[in-house]
């Protein structure tokens, strides 16, 4: 899971606007541009076009890997249909926004 997670966090986070929380404003607009053909999900190819994006605006070509594109995938699709759809980005979304519990103090 440690593995995973670096994984999620060296790829910038392929989709800022949709992998950082979306402010209520935005209303899916940035989902709605990801998902190409509409269909309410980001499927591999789709993610993978915005992962080469966001790797040609940051310069390094290593983000849109296939390997990372995958892990990433993997970490946000909750179901494991191999697809994002909203609810599966707003439960990751809230899960991040959840500040951590408070540590217990051990005597």
């Amino acid at each position: 899971m440690k593995k995973l997670t670096m994984i999620a966090i060296s790829i910038g986070m392929v989709i800022p606007g949709v992998a950082a929380a979306q402010p209520p404003q935005d209303g899916g607009r940035m989902f709605a541009m990801i998902d190409a053909n509409s269909d309410g999900r980001l499927d591999k190819a789709e993610m993978t076009r915005m992962a080469e994006m966001r790797a040609r605006q940051q310069g390094d070509p290593a983000m849109a890997s296939p390997e990372k594109v995958d892990a990433f995938i993997r970490f946000l699709d909750a179901n494991g249909d191999g697809v994002i759809d909203k609810a599966e980005l707003a439960a990751k979304q809230k899960t991040r926004a959840e500040p951590p519990p408070p540590a217990e103090v051990q005597p």
